[in-house]
């Protein structure tokens, strides 16, 4: 009698012990929840204040420091250098292997010449894609996103820099190549090409809403603690 007393009560302490730890998890899930729509309202809010950020082509050719003028959108009018595509290797968006394409722009009133990511394209298993002939010439305005050189990849040396089947897909932008291939002095910063055309797209950091998850998990967690609960109940009867 005395050991089937012992079992019940370490029932109910294994119980009890299920309920508090399922309703803690649940609450849990509803404050991650809470603060990924956090997030995505801030991302929302300072997407949509860039349309504040935009300058214009002139202010863009005669700034003395970058730093001023990162994250802001420029129309630009201009030329493509021919045969100036690289395609930059290993460039993941939304769970998928592409590359981004760049091309050298030489803008009509200044001719300073930038370096324009002008999309993301997807790659996946398709291996023949990395060699998709793209041509840029007939492009001569752009709606751009100013943004920093990409950083090269740590443990990759200077000279192997692009792959050696396939000269211009890229590992890293190196930047002193293309200087000296095309013999043309090159800006400390990249234009983001705003509206991608020819199966590219604009490769984003904001990735999919999928915070309703922890809305389900949540209901989970406390369906768990609700069943254990009915357990305790049926102890007590």
């Amino acid at each position: 009698m005395k050991s089937t007393s012992l079992k019940n009560t370490a029932f109910i302490i294994v119980l009890l012990m299920i309920i508090i730890i399922c309703f803690s998890l649940g609450l849990w899930q509803l404050n991650r929840y809470s603060q990924k729509q956090q997030m995505l309202n801030d991302t929302l809010s300072a997407n949509s204040e860039k349309t504040e950020l935009a300058i214009t082509a002139a202010d863009l050719s005669r700034t003395q420091n970058n730093e001023d003028v990162l994250g802001k959108t420029v129309n630009i009018k201009g030329s493509f250098i021919t045969d100036s595509l690289i395609r930059l290797d290993n460039k993941m968006f939304n769970s998928s292997y592409g590359i981004d394409l760049f091309s050298l722009f030489r803008e009509q009133t200044s001719s300073k010449v930038y370096l324009v990511n002008m999309g993301w394209l997807e790659v996946g298993n398709k291996r023949e894609r990395l060699k998709q002939a793209f041509d840029f010439t007939g492009i001569h305005t752009l709606q751009a996103e100013i943004a920093n050189l990409p950083s090269k990849p740590p443990f990759i040396s200077e000279e192997n820099f692009r792959d050696e089947r396939q000269p211009d897909l890229w590992l890293f932008v190196n930047k002193k190549y293309l200087t000296k291939q095309y013999e043309v002095s090159i800006e400390d910063l990249i234009l983001v090409n705003l509206e991608p055309t020819d199966k590219l797209l604009y490769r984003t950091t904001i990735k999919e809403d999928n915070s309703f998850m922890h809305i389900m998990y949540a209901i989970q967690w406390f369906l768990f603690a609700l069943f254990a609960l009915f357990g305790l109940a049926k102890l007590y009867k």
